[in-house]
C-alpha cells in the first residue's frame, strides 16, 4: 500500500514557504496522522506538566488547548506560544484545516532544523534526527548531548517513511 498523500499540493506549497524538503513533511504528515486531516490527539501529560498552572490557560478546555491536530498534529498550545502572531483569533479546529495545519507545522519544523543545525555534531544523531526528535517531543533530550535522543525512535520512523515515499516517487 502506497504511503502518498492526497495533500501533496498542499504540502510541497506549504514546505516550500519554509525552505523544507516536501518528501520529509510528507513523511512527518504520514507518521502523524497517516494523511487525516482530521487527525486529533489529546495530551494529558502536557496539560498537568505544562499548562494547567499558567495563567494565560486559566479557563481554558484543557482537552482543546493541550491536543495536537491535524495532518501534522500540530500542537495547539504552539499557537499561544510564538508560533503565530495573534493565538487569540485561532481555534484549535482550525488546525484541521490542511492549509492552516501544514503552514504552522511546516514553520515550527524549519525553525526546529534551524535550531538542530547550529547545534554541535553529534556522532550518531544528524541535526534532521535531532529537529524531527524535538518536533514530536521538544528541545530537551534531544540536543545531541546525550544519546540515544530522548525521542530517536521517531526520528528513524520518519526517515524510514521518507526513504519509501522517495521510492514511491522516483517508480511514479
Amino acid at each position: 500500500m502506497p504511503l502518498r498523500t492526497r495533500y501533496k499540493t498542499d504540502i510541497d506549497t506549504a514546505a516550500a514557504k519554509w525552505g523544507l524538503d516536501p518528501l520529509l513533511v510528507e513523511a512527518v504528515v504520514v507518521r502523524e496522522s497517516g494523511g487525516n486531516t482530521d487527525a486529533f490527539r489529546f495530551e494529558p501529560d502536557f496539560w498537568n506538566r505544562y499548562l494547567k498552572t499558567n495563567p494565560k490557560y486559566r479557563g481554558l478546555n484543557p482537552r482543546r488547548v493541550s491536543s495536537s491536530y491535524g495532518l501534522m498534529l500540530v500542537m495547539y498550545g504552539r499557537i499561544l506560544g510564538d508560533t503565530i502572531a495573534d493565538p487569540s483569533a485561532w481555534e484549535p479546529e482550525l488546525l484541521f484545516i490542511p492549509e492552516n495545519g501544514l503552514g504552522i507545522g511546516c514553520k515550527l519544523l524549519a525553525q526546529l532544523m534551524q535550531w538542530a543545525e547550529a547545534l554541535p555534531a553529534t556522532p550518531g544523531a544528524t541535526s534532521t534526527e535531532k529537529a524531527l526528535a524535538a518536533y514530536t517531543g521538544g528541545k530537551g533530550g534531544n540536543d545531541g548531548r546525550t544519546l540515544p535522543l530522548r525521542n530517536g525512535k521517531y526520528a528513524r520512523d520518519v526517515l524510514s517513511i521518507l526513504s519509501i515515499l522517495t521510492k514511491e516517487y522516483e517508480s511514479k
